[in-house]
């Protein structure tokens, strides 16, 4: 392979034919459209599905499983400086629980931006056919840079239909399909900290004054209109919900039950059951979790089963979505010794085995689940540390992070995050 700043791109087909046989049952599906990783790989994503509305082919949806492949990929070209496909084998053990039957792949290398390296793809016949093949259905996208050929590009096609997957943190309240930040500050207001997709903040708006000292609950799209929600406990034990507008507002507050005001916090967004839907997981001052079951419309199926003990010595808890790339919503507690613990959900209403994933955790002040902040396709966690500095630790997608580093100073304005 030539050592040239900009090599031959290359590309994969690999579709079985008994994949291939099964396609006609798979063009059927209309997918629900997801949102793409942000930065540059969403200016890929957005391009790459230009070019086939151009031809007239349905537009490709966005899958976190997807992106976090590709986004996987990416990085191990990049550390490695080489410039070689995954094997079918490696996508299919990280796609296969989103829903994806089969995969195939476009990469290169040395182009600069998104806009060069798709115009690379679609003049080369075997990488045009990947992005023009109505059989795919799914596709992510991975950018990464490295010192041999400067950026790296990944495709990573999908044949099936996503799986609906619950991202941690506030989620996407503007609309712009990057993860954002809430925030109540110290004297009471509901911020907004719109994220870039990048790993980067916008500008800072205030969308809910006079919010007061109560603690808000991220929902995730708890009402079923694919806009993130918040809940607030009122001081009569009513629960509060504040639906997302998709702008970065919410509306007027709606009772949904009573009597919450006994719980020392709630952890919303999860889908603890497998039915897709979010549910909310209330923890008691005795350590108790209970399981309250979203109808996914706004409401409750279900109330009040016991799903776990021994909470009180966790200091904080929160879900940081599917932390372990298995389209299921995982739990993260720290512990009192400064341990930080993985809780993953079988998708079945139970627990797997808790797992300690880092220890030196004890002196942040803050943790909070940040959703895909940096836009590689997997759940991030945000840190806030006593001098006020807001550390980002990028989750792996297999239940580990990456190096963490700095997304901002002067936080300690800031009594929750979320």
């Amino acid at each position: 392979m030539s050592r040239s700043r900009r090599p031959p791109i290359a590309h994969v087909r690999r579709l079985a034919a008994a994949v291939v046989a099964g396609v006609l049952a798979v063009l059927v599906l209309t997918p629900a459209v997801a949102s793409a990783a942000g930065g540059p790989a969403g200016d890929v994503f957005a391009r790459t599905n230009a070019q086939r509305t151009a031809a007239g082919l349905p537009a490709l949806v966005s899958d976190p499983g997807l992106d976090a492949a590709a986004a996987e990929w990416a990085r191990q070209l990049a550390s490695s400086c080489t410039f070689e496909h995954s094997s079918s084998a490696w996508r299919s053990a990280r796609v296969a629980a989103f829903g994806w039957t089969a995969s195939g792949e476009n990469i290169a290398a040395g182009q600069p931006d998104a806009a060069a390296v798709v115009s690379s793809w679609m003049a080369s016949p075997g990488h045009k056919a990947n992005i023009l093949d109505r059989r795919y259905t799914g596709l992510g996208v991975g950018y990464a840079t490295g010192s041999c050929y400067r950026t790296y590009w990944v495709q990573i096609f999908g044949v099936g239909s996503p799986v609906k997957t619950l991202p941690g943190g506030a989620g996407d309240l503007n609309g712009d399909r990057s993860a954002d930040v809430l925030a109540r500050t110290t004297s009471g207001d509901l911020r907004l900290y719109p994220g870039t997709g990048t790993g980067r903040f916008g500008t800072a708006t205030t969308v809910l004054p006079a919010w007061g000292d109560r603690a808000f609950t991220p929902l995730g799209d708890f009402t079923g209109d694919r806009i993130p929600d918040i809940a607030r406990v009122e001081a009569d034990g009513r629960l509060s919900l504040f639906s997302g507008n998709g702008r970065g507002g919410f509306a007027a507050p709606v009772a949904i039950g009573t009597g919450w005001s006994r719980f020392s916090q709630l952890i919303g967004g999860m889908d603890f059951d497998g039915d897709r839907l979010a549910d909310v997981i209330a923890r008691t001052t005795s350590g108790e979790l209970l399981l309250y079951r979203g109808n996914g419309r706004g409401g409750w199926l279900s109330g009040g089963a016991r799903i776990g003990s021994g909470w009180q010595n966790f200091t904080a808890v929160f879900s940081p979505g599917d932390f372990t790339g298995d389209s299921r919503s995982d739990l993260i507690g720290r512990r009192a010794d400064g341990t930080l613990w993985l809780y993953a959900t079988t998708g079945k209403g139970t627990w797997a085995a808790g797992r300690q994933i880092g220890k030196g955790w004890g002196s942040f002040t803050a943790l909070a689940g940040a959703g895909d902040f940096d836009g590689n396709g997997t759940q991030d966690v945000l840190a806030r540390n006593a001098s006020g500095a807001l550390l980002l630790y990028g989750g792996t997608g297999r239940g580990g992070f990456l190096p963490a580093r700095s997304v901002g100073s002067g936080w300690n304005g800031i009594a929750q995050l979320g």
